[in-house]
């Protein structure tokens, strides 16, 4: 996607200690205005979330032929391919637009990741944001509730860490790069402190490879084996000559490093980066030596002049039907983002924004992918 959440400005002061349904804050508060918070979506009204953007356009180098790097194991075909819906808009209470549970997405999306964590230096904000308020906010308290209640169902409930950061101050990942034994504590705590299954690394900014691959290992050591590890790239970031871009993060040399402690990736097919009108886009990540096992196609779900790329329903769906005939092992896919996805009157499907999800699922094959 193209589009572009600015983190903003603000001060801080405290909050109450707890939740209402007494959880632990992670960090202090942050009670300024926070007009430009990063993390913001597409639709404007919510205070926390005005604005346009999710990913930023990048144009890549044409792909030299070179070698491609070892391919992960296609995993052997036993559980359903993933559905993944980003959660961003509609997720606080209190504000100017109204609270969007995710409870409908149960038995449709398999992974519901809520949007956007942000670091921030502490000297101005708190540590660490979910948008533009802590996590332990009361506005949050419901949407907890029913991530919560989610889990209980067997859905995955993970968190979006980054997206675009195009402030002057320094990103989430700049702050990881500077020092890197200061931001990733904040990470770690709130992963715990609200029991996520995971974490979806989108990186918009200036990253190296070293610390991504840090990041990856850390993560994977603090947290396991079941533990959902993805990353949220455009289709150029996968499509890039093998080290074109060292000493920033290199997709073709993480995988070829650590690529055994990614489960996936949610690769990002709109706002100008790509298209799943047809498969092409996605075959020429394939043809530059990523497995379909580990590459989702993620869709915008509505359409919006601000991002242009939505691709009408009976499109899409013959789309995915073709890359799962196409390639055994094909991962699934992704929706950005939930709240505003359009309601698409897909048959035996909630009304609502689920339904956009429901009908996604129904193109996806049955038995295709191996457990995250």
């Amino acid at each position: 996607m193209a589009a572009l959440m600015l983190l903003g400005g603000g001060s801080a002061t405290a909050l109450a200690a707890d939740t209402p349904d007494g959880r632990s804050p992670v960090v202090i508060v942050n009670k300024g205005d926070n007009s430009k918070i990063a993390g913001r979506d597409l639709v404007n009204g919510n205070d926390n979330t005005i604005g346009s953007g999710h990913t930023v356009t990048r144009t890549s180098p044409s792909p030299s032929p070179s070698p491609s790097p070892s391919p992960s194991p296609t995993p052997t075909p036993t559980t359903p391919a993933q559905l993944v819906a980003w959660y961003q808009t509609g997720t606080t209470t209190g504000d100017s637009t109204p609270y969007v549970s995710p409870a409908p997405l149960a038995g449709h999306a398999s992974v519901v990741e809520v949007a956007a964590v942000h670091l921030n230096n502490p000297a101005q904000f708190p540590i660490l944001t979910l948008n533009s308020d802590i996590p332990s906010s009361p506005k949050y308290a419901p949407m907890w509730r029913d991530l919560d209640a989610l889990k209980s169902k067997g859905v995955t409930v993970t968190a979006l860490l980054g997206g675009a950061e195009t402030d002057t101050r320094p990103g989430t990942f700049q702050l990881l790069d500077s020092d890197f034994n200061m931001y990733y504590p904040p990470i770690r705590d709130f992963l715990r402190t609200y029991d996520l299954d995971g974490i979806d690394l989108d990186i918009e900014e200036t990253f190296t490879e070293a610390t991504a691959e840090r990041l990856i290992r850390q993560l994977r050591t603090d947290f396991g084996a079941d533990f959902l590890i993805t990353l949220a790239p455009v289709p150029g970031d996968l499509t890039d000559a093998p080290g074109s871009n060292l000493p920033n993060i290199d997709y073709r040399t993480l995988e070829a490093n650590v690529g055994s402690s990614i489960n996936w990736y949610n690769v990002q097919f709109y706002c100008g980066n790509g298209s799943l009108a047809d498969t092409s886009d996605y075959d020429q990540i394939i043809q530059n030596g990523f497995p379909a096992s580990k590459v989702a196609a993620g869709a915008i779900t509505w359409q919006t002049s601000e991002c242009p790329g939505y691709v009408p329903m009976p499109t899409l769906q013959n789309t995915l039907r073709s890359l799962a005939t196409k390639y055994p092992g094909f991962r699934g896919a992704a929706g950005w983002e939930y709240a505003p996805s359009t309601d698409v009157n897909a048959p035996n499907c909630p009304t609502g924004p689920a339904n956009w999800y429901c009908a996604v699922q129904q193109a996806l094959p049955a038995t295709t992918t191996s457990n995250p």
